[in-house]
Parts: C-alpha cells; structure tokens; sequence
C-alpha cells in the first residue's frame, strides 16, 4: 500500500528522467533541433588526412614543375633617379658659370619650364614616362618594334588594327614608375623576357626623359626670342627697345644654357640594373598559393560528401 510520501518520491524520481542529464566535462553532448554535430566532419576529415595532404603536396609540385619549365621567366630592371628642384638647378648653373665672363650672368635667368615648376619635379616626370607620345617616340627612336611584336600577336592573337596603340599596351604593362615623399627618389622599372634587354630599355626611358626636357627648353626659349623679334620689330620707342635687346639676349644665352640644365634637371642615384634571378614567376609563392588552394578545395570536398550522411 502507497503513502503519499511514496507517491511523492515516485514522481520526483519520474521527472528526473524526463530532464536531460547535463554532459560531463570534456564529452560530447547530443544535437538538438537545427544543431550541426561537428564531429561528423572531423572523423572524416581525420580518416581522409591522407588524401589532404597528397591533393596539396601534388598540387605544389605540379605548380613548381610548369613555373620552371614552361612559364617564361621575366626580369625587371630598376633605376633610381632624384629629380632636382628649381632652386637647386638655377644653384648649380650659377656655381658652374660664375667665371664665364659675359655670361655668368646667365645662371640666374635659367627660369623655363625647368625654373618654374613645382618643389617636386617628379610630378610632371611620371606623367610623362607613362604617355602615349613619350612611349611611342621611345620605340620608334629605339627600334623596338621587332622586339614588341611577338608579345603583341601573343596578347592580341592577331595583327592589331592600330599597331602604335598596342604597342604603347605592352610597354605600359612592363614599365612602371614611383615616387618616394620619404626620400624624394623616382624609380623606374621595366620588365623583360630578355634580361639585358631589360635594363637597356629603362635606359632608353632616362636618357629620353632627358632629352625631352632639353627640348622644350629649347623650344619654349625660342618661341620667346621670336616674340621678342617681333615686338622690337614693331616698336618705335628707343628706350623701350633697348629693353627689349636686352631681353632677347638672355633669351639667347638661356636657350645655349638648355642642354646643361637639362642635364641637372635629374641625377641618376642607380643605372638600370637587373637581378641574375627571374621576377617573375616567383615559384616559392606560387607554390604556397597552390598548395592552400588544393588544401581548401580538398577540405571542402570531404565536408560536402560527408553532409548528406548524417
């Protein structure tokens, strides 16, 4: 016969099992509803360990099997360049015509395009290294259109209809450049499948560099004396003609001052020099990546096959 105190202890004890025991520490506990039990995965993923690791290690040997043998090997060639302000020209020009008689006055006028630019020169130098008329003037002076068109026909897989225009697309994508605000230094870089070739075309873009800033110099002092010609020519004051000769005179002995001041406008801190060893492809890094790739695809190979088996 039950007492209540029995009936109580009964119930008691069915309520206990009805609730869910709390996990030990350090065991797993039951999924419950919508809850993903990792273990699943991790069990395949530990059983298939093998099968990982040869996707990966194959993966990275395929890759520094076609990196070495079958890619082409590029070199880049660098050069540092400091481009001098205007006040460090117009000092140099001075210092080097301060004994030369009549024009030692001419230091000081050294005023053009090269006197009146900004503190950094290599905001206009970069601007133009990367133009079409620079890029093309470099390669039609330079003959380099043989060289251009194997990677041209490789690129387009054809003749282009504007040759100029695709060649000035390859050398855009070999030739690059970047200022240092640090240390006020442009370096310049070119890459080739040829590694001499490499550093003489760099070449090719200072001393190009240099002779187009000669040249407007030059240019811009002529279209300055022949404007003052003109104006002496239709001026009928004495005094102001005399001013004017004056003018022209400097003029004159600026435009004879353009080739020296173009040659101080920069200073080569390094020539075109190319590493022995390729840039690109870069195998060890090449290598890594397609090893984490195969790793990753290989992982998630595994968890989708083991999803539907739970």
């Amino acid at each position: 016969m039950s007492t209540p105190k029995m009936e109580h202890e009964t119930s008691e004890a069915q309520a206990r099992r009805l609730v869910p025991a709390e996990p030990r520490p350090g065991s797993f506990r039951e999924p419950y509803g919508d809850e993903i039990d990792l273990r699943e995965y991790l069990e395949a993923l530990r059983e298939r360990w093998r099968l990982i690791a040869g996707a990966t290690i194959l993966a990275m040997l395929v890759t520094a099997v076609i990196t070495i043998f079958f890619m082409t090997k590029w070199y880049r060639a660098e050069a540092i360049i400091r481009p001098v302000t205007a006040g460090r020209v117009q000092g140099r020009l001075s210092g080097l015509l301060g004994g030369l008689g009549g024009l030692g006055g001419a230091g000081g006028l050294a005023g053009g395009p090269l006197g009146n630019e900004a503190a950094n020169p290599a905001s206009e130098y970069m601007p133009v290294l990367k133009s079409f008329d620079f890029t093309t003037q470099l390669i039609a002076r330079h003959g380099l259109e043989s060289h251009l068109r194997e990677s041209i026909l490789g690129l387009l897989g054809g003749a282009p209809a504007d040759p100029d225009w695709a060649r000035y697309r390859v050398m855009r994508k070999r030739f690059d450049c970047e200022f240092s605000i640090k240390t006020g230094n442009l370096t310049l870089y070119y890459q080739d499948p040829d590694r001499t070739m490499a550093g003489k075309v760099l070449g090719f873009y200072i001393s190009d560099l240099r002779e187009r800033l000669r040249q407007e110099e030059i240019h811009d002092t002529a279209e300055a004396i022949a404007s003052l010609r003109m104006e002496v020519q239709h001026t009928s004051d004495t005094m102001l003609q005399t001013q004017l000769y004056e003018l022209l005179a400097r003029q004159i002995q600026q435009q004879k001052l353009a080739q020296v001041q173009a040659d101080f406008a920069f200073k080569v801190l390094q020539s075109p020099t190319t590493p022995d060893r390729p840039y690109r492809p870069r195998v060890m890094l090449d290598c890594l990546l397609a090893g984490m790739l195969a790793l990753m695809l290989a992982t998630l190979a595994i968890i989708l096959k083991a999803a539907p088996e739970r």
